[in-house]
């Protein structure tokens, strides 16, 4: 399924690949400007020709670009160039954006991928999942639905593969390439309540989608090229502490459950909180031991009096998870704090707090440090959006054994101060991050919503790992990129702005605009896009 634009009207269509067989090439030429094909849910940064690559050790940096040219699809924009002295950083507009064929509501409201996949979740509780490479190019979306309660879907009550059923509500005219999923989780009497946003993660070819009280688990069968149910979770409401462990369980709130959820190599770590008057809020830890999903620890809140989270539960522990192979890293922004997290190994298997971040920076007042994290093995992005100016997103090195371990390594305001971007005066500058590593380097992006701008971040690993000295020359701005414009007043301009959710997907970066067109529609109807 490809998706055509119409470059000079700006109309977008839609064509399957059956269409796009009967379409005569001349045709498509005659009354229109020719539409240019995309893939799938098509992404900005294709940063080098080919085929995404998987992330990780071996793998090409997306930094092996020479200038703003070779970034495909991308025409530079106002102001391109060199900036004082800086060969390397330019100002460029944003690539295609994709079509929002689920019909989501505040589609990219959460933002999630992998080399393969790419998940974004909306609100009305509904996201959706699809294929972003060649790898798995004749599979269905799947589309994550809350809003079908499961009494009233007998076909799914008999356990049965989702790919082929009739759609039911909701109902698509591409229902022969969808497959659809409703949450699983029932305990009891209670089930599921349909949520505002859906939280998604991608682990590799894993999807969690989670919100209201359950976290779902999909994969991808690439040699059948189709979706798998691998787990609901929690399967019980109980806060089951390990052995021996210091920590004091209770009963979850099942609402509460899953607000934020992050998806590493057979961990998952999602937030809740316990049924009882003013308990502050927790990270339920699952692991995947042999072939079944189960909880193995919960992290408590450790900053006292501070942990108490208000009616909104904004900036409270939890605000934002991630999860990189034996780390947890928990963002507390009412506590100006980020706690990272270390599985000490053996059994029972418990997660211990190696290090605790705190917000240092003066000129940053009413801020929400931990408000967004990514971490990897050597780096740790930290957003820190406020309520004026100061907002800013930090690098930390953690990688293990290095000297330089918990130092900062960069932090975007310095930047954007000196080249007189936006961004030394937005509020909401970090309100995304996030971070891919590569053997010897790595690509943090901070998004900056106010701005309609996103930053790109080139580390060298190589040199974190050696103890590259704090705020010295590890990190460099490479690029920054110019969204569309809102068409409000950038100080009336939320986080759902462009730039407001952020993910990697193989070399491409994936940069949503929730709030794109929502206000030229109806609270039920489609508006976002991601780029």
């Amino acid at each position: 399924r490809l998706l055509g634009q119409c470059v000079e009207c700006g109309a977008f269509l839609s064509l399957t690949k059956e269409e796009r067989m009967r379409t005569p090439r001349s045709s498509l030429g005659k009354g229109r400007a020719a539409p240019v094909l995309l893939v799938p849910l098509v992404v900005a940064l294709a940063c080098m020709p080919g085929l995404a690559r998987a992330q990780g050790p071996g793998a090409p940096s997306p930094f092996s670009v020479k200038s703003a040219e070779d970034f495909v699809g991308w025409p530079k924009g106002p102001g391109s160039g060199q900036l004082q002295g800086n060969d390397h950083f330019h100002i460029v507009n944003s690539g295609p954006c994709a079509i929002n064929e689920a019909r989501l509501h505040k589609y990219a409201s959460s933002l999630a991928g992998s080399p393969n996949l790419m998940a974004v979740g909306g609100d009305h509780g509904k996201a959706v999942a699809e294929c972003i490479s060649a790898a798995c190019d004749s599979m269905p979306r799947i589309t994550y639905e809350w809003d079908l309660p499961m009494e009233e879907d007998p076909w799914l009550e008999a356990g049965g593969p989702t790919a082929g059923r009739p759609s039911g509500r909701n109902s698509s005219n591409l229902t022969s390439a969808i497959d659809r999923s409703w949450p699983r989780c029932e305990r009891g009497t209670w089930k599921p309540i349909v949520p505002s946003t859906v939280h998604v993660s991608v682990f590799q070819n894993s999807v969690a989608f989670a919100a209201a009280g359950c976290l779902e688990i999909q994969g991808v069968n690439l040699e059948d090229q189709e979706w798998t149910y691998v787990a609901s979770l929690p399967k019980s409401l109980e806060l089951k502490p390990p052995p021996g462990a210091k920590r004091k369980g209770g009963v979850m709130k099942p609402e509460l459950f899953g607000t934020r959820v992050a998806l590493g190599n057979g961990v998952a770590a999602a937030t809740a909180a316990v049924d009882a008057p003013g308990s502050p809020p927790v990270v339920v830890v699952f692991s995947l031991l042999g072939a079944s999903w189960e909880q193995v620890d919960v992290l408590e809140c450790g900053g006292g009096a501070a942990c108490a989270c208000g009616e909104g539960r904004q900036g409270c522990f939890g605000a934002a998870v991630a999860v990189q192979g034996s780390r947890v890293a928990v963002g507390f922004p009412n506590n100006g704090s980020v706690v990272l997290y270390q599985q000490l190994g053996g059994a029972p298997l418990t997660w211990e707090p190696v290090i605790t971040l705190t917000n240092r920076f003066d000129t940053l007042t009413s801020a929400m440090f931990g408000a967004s994290l990514s971490l990897g093995d050597d780096l740790l992005v930290v957003g820190a959006p406020s309520a004026g100016a100061g907002a800013r997103a930090v690098i930390y090195s953690v990688s293990r054994g290095s000297p330089g371990f918990g130092g900062v390594l960069y932090e975007t305001a310095d930047h954007c101060c000196k080249l007189g971007l936006p961004c030394c005066i937005s509020g909401l500058v970090g309100s995304a991050v996030a971070l891919a590593e590569y053997s010897e380097e790595a690509a943090a992006i901070v998004g900056d919503p106010r701005s309609a701008q996103v930053h790109i971040i080139r580390c060298n690993t190589t040199a974190v790992r050696e103890g590259a000295p704090p705020e010295g020359s590890a990190c460099e701005p490479q690029l920054t990129v110019q969204g569309p414009p809102s068409g409000a007043n950038p100080m009336s301009v939320g986080p759902d702005g462009f730039g407001g959710s952020l993910a990697y997907g193989g070399q491409m970066v994936l940069m949503g605009h929730a709030a794109r067109h929502c206000s030229v529609v109806g609270p039920m109807q489609a508006c976002g896009t991601v780029c």
